[in-house]
């Protein structure tokens, strides 16, 4: 019969008996990652904010900080800079607005028109093919309006109550908008106060890595504003050139949805497509080609350029996270998806990638 010493040279496994210490903790953090858990779930309307705001405050700090360079006050240049980005976007929210209006509208009540003719289509094809017949014009313009339009407040309320109502979405505006000065006017406080949260041994690695995370989200933000402009004058350019109906709501909607990767180029040409259909459907090729080529203008040309000092994400991983976040926390999570996991990334590698590599 081996002894012991012989079975652990043999390569077994010294067994560790397990106690009920080892149970009663493992439990226990068990518990503890349940409620971390759940309190982010019922406070993700919060978290939401707090990102959205930091992310405004960094966008801010860009303009804030050459100022501040030049002798102005930190709080003085922030609510400088505050007033000329809202003067900007008031002037050109008054200059637009109503062309914006009656096109915004006119998309109202043309895209499920022109779906429900895209489906007649269809349906008269199917009927040619199978010999039956589909629901009537009427019954199903009505199912496409109500189910586009339940579609429409699922993604863009998704799973955060906060923006489920008008009333929600003011307050969350205000509280954005508020918090973002804040957070622009003396960020070292914040960044003092998270950094006292770590061990004292690790707070200048926790530091840097979150002065890496600003930095980051920084370039990122300047660099998805500048993208946006960019993309929603040329995609405004490019289908009034092709007689495209509400070009200005089309270049407003490609420009926001620009703020998305991957996804918010195919959700803004879907629209314009479908009114390129209500046209011809030489136009619509004509809008395919449009979009695919804008798309190739900036993934070749404009986010290298913009892009170069963000982090640069894997592909694949990028596509699964803002399909998680969606899934999760409907628009506003495909929304955030990008520059979360852009922070996420920097934390990890310097809380716990290079860590590793210098123990090693």
């Amino acid at each position: 019969m081996q002894s012991e010493r012989d079975v652990q040279a043999a390569g077994a496994p010294r067994g560790q008996p397990i106690t009920i210490g080892f149970v009663a903790r493992a439990v226990l953090v068990a518990i503890l990652l349940w409620g971390v858990a759940h309190a982010f779930w019922l406070g993700r309307d919060v978290f939401f904010l707090a990102f959205l705001s930091a992310l405004v405050a960094l966008f801010l700090s860009t303009f804030v900080e050459p100022l501040e360079r030049r002798g102005v006050p930190r709080p003085v240049a922030a609510v400088l800079v505050v007033l000329a980005v809202l003067a900007l976007l008031g002037g050109l929210v008054y200059l637009s607005l109503p062309a914006l209006i009656d096109q915004l509208g006119f998309i109202q009540r043309e895209l499920p028109d022109a779906v429900v003719r895209i489906n007649a289509t269809l349906e008269a094809w199917w009927s040619r093919v199978s010999g039956r017949l589909g629901p009537g014009n009427d019954q199903l313009a009505a199912e496409i309006r109500q189910r586009l339009g339940s579609e429409l407040v699922s993604l863009v309320t998704g799973a955060l109550p906060l923006v489920n109502t008008v009333l929600g979405v003011l307050i969350g505006f205000v509280t954005l908008l508020f918090a973002g000065i804040y957070l622009a006017v003396n960020p070292s406080t914040y960044l003092a106060g998270m950094v006292r949260l770590a061990p004292r041994s690790s707070r200048p690695r926790l530091r840097g890595a979150l002065e890496e995370v600003g930095a980051t989200l920084r370039h990122w933000m300047v660099g998805a504003v500048t993208a946006m402009t960019v993309i929603g004058v040329m995609t405004g350019v490019g289908v009034w050139l092709l007689g495209v109906p509400a070009p200005y709501a089309l270049a407003l909607l490609a420009g926001l949805l620009e703020f998305i990767p991957i996804y918010g180029p195919i959700l803004s040409a879907v629209p314009a497509i479908l009114l390129a259909l209500t046209v011809s459907l030489s136009k619509a090729l004509w809008v395919v080609v449009l979009y695919i080529g804008i798309q190739h203008v900036e993934s070749s040309l404009i986010h290298p350029l913009i892009m170069k000092r963000a982090v640069e994400l894997p592909p694949a991983l990028m596509i699964l996270f803002q399909a998680l976040m969606a899934i999760l926390f409907g628009f506003l999570g495909l929304l955030l998806a990008v520059p979360l996991l852009s922070a996420m990334i920097v934390v990890v590698r310097r809380l716990y990638v290079e860590p590793e590599a210098d123990r090693s």
